[in-house]
């Protein structure tokens, strides 16, 4: 823990603002890429804020059950699963399944065995869209509060890779800059400090 509170006043001692006649004008172009980089970080709070509230809003509403949204009905299987192709790429289990709308119509289709809500044997409840069809059940509150922390992380993650990634560039170009001044005061002073031999 020391160690890591030792590198972080390293870090705040090396890009502080200060009248150092030392620093040079590249290190307070670094010191201000720091910032900008922290700033930019820091800036997309909001903007994470917007995507998680987006993507929340998006969930709550695919959680509701009701009229015009997915609803759940009782279906009866009338035979077991079979293997149909899915999408050419392998195979999933589908079976054959006979469901009543709320409206009192009823329906038959194969349907994937991983929508099916199994009562026993033959009893099963299956979530349908509003137009009768088999659907994926809604998410739970949980997986809505998961994605839109997710989607949240997500922008921030991406402002801090963008901002590190920003900030390393700069800082290289700055390195080779203070290389080349580097070799032309080592060639300056080798020029002037250097013995002739006759």
């Amino acid at each position: 823990m020391r160690s890591i509170a030792r590198w972080v006043v390293s870090r705040l001692r090396r890009y502080r603002p200060d009248r150092n006649p030392l620093r040079r004008r590249s290190d307070r172009i670094e010191a201000a890429l720091v910032v900008a980089a922290l700033a930019a970080v820091l800036l997309a709070a909001w903007p994470a804020a917007l995507i998680a509230r987006t993507v929340y809003d998006g969930g709550v509403r695919a959680e509701r059950v009701g009229p015009g949204a997915r609803q759940l009905v009782e279906a009866t299987v009338i035979e077991e699963a079979s293997a149909v192709p899915a999408n050419g790429r392998g195979l999933l289990g589908a079976s054959s399944v006979r469901w009543t709308l709320p409206g009192g119509e009823v329906r038959e289709g194969m349907v994937p065995v991983a929508l099916l809500l199994r009562d026993g044997p033959a009893n099963a409840r299956l979530w349908v869209d509003a137009q009768g069809r088999p659907a994926t059940a809604p998410p739970q509150r949980t997986e809505t509060v998961t994605r839109a922390w997710l989607a949240a992380f997500g922008v921030v993650s991406a402002a801090a890779v963008l901002a590190w990634a920003g900030f390393a560039l700069g800082r290289h170009r700055l390195d080779r800059r203070r290389y080349r001044e580097w070799e032309a005061a080592w060639a300056a002073a080798d020029r002037r400090w250097r013995r002739h031999h006759i």
